[in-house]
């Protein structure tokens, strides 16, 4: 496996996504994201709390597994919304097949961030799993000046990411990266609609049966 789009993403984003879409399959980038799970720990999925009372070490392979099958979802649904705003509504020229190879690209930052998930593990063990109490008031069981700094490294590679989302677009149709902005700010729109609709819907389901 060649892994140096992992050093390239950050120096040739450009030369980094075609040589996603024109050189590899779609079984790199599944190993890609399987690089990606590990990198993380676990630790971003488990946050929340769930299964928080398993022992750490029967938690760490339940979020990977969890993350990785999170990601593959995420990659073939946002790649073919991608592929679909893009043709539809901008002019695109691009292929599904060429988007499910480039979207990828996206997670190869992130993969950096795992000495600091692994650090945050190896420090605080399954703090790093548990949600905080709702008595006392606080967003996590870590020290907040470690949690600011995960956070803010998050958010900065997170950033990062979504330019090289709009630069992959932009790649696969033929056309700029601020076209391909305009693909991924009509993907969160639609996202967020559908959250939202899907909330209320739940939200209703279960009043509905309480109130019978």
């Amino acid at each position: 496996m060649n892994l140096k789009p992992l050093l390239t993403i950050w120096s040739r984003p450009t030369e980094t996504l075609r040589y996603l879409k024109d050189e590899t399959t779609t079984g790199y980038a599944i190993l890609i994201f399987a690089i990606a799970a590990l990198a993380s720990g676990g630790y971003q999925a488990g946050s929340s709390g769930l299964l928080s009372n398993l022992p750490l070490g029967a938690l760490i392979p339940l979020f990977i597994l969890f993350t990785f099958v999170g990601a593959l979802i995420s990659w073939v649904i946002g790649a073919a919304i991608y592929h679909w705003i893009g043709k539809g509504m901008f002019g695109g020229t691009g292929t599904f097949a060429e988007m499910l190879r480039v979207v990828p690209g996206t997670t190869l930052p992130t993969i950096w961030l795992a000495p600091v998930n692994y650090l945050v593990i190896l420090g605080y063990g399954k703090l790093a799993f548990q949600a905080p109490p709702a008595e006392a008031f606080a967003i996590t069981n870590l020290p907040i000046g470690v949690y600011l700094i995960s956070m803010l490294l998050t958010f900065a590679i997170g950033i990062y990411s979504t330019v090289i989302s709009c630069k992959g677009i932009g790649l696969v149709h033929g056309f700029s990266a601020w076209r391909g902005l305009g693909v991924f700010l009509v993907t969160v729109v639609i996202a967020v609609i559908v959250s939202v609709v899907l909330s209320l819907t739940i939200g209703i389901i279960i009043i509905s049966i309480f109130s019978l």
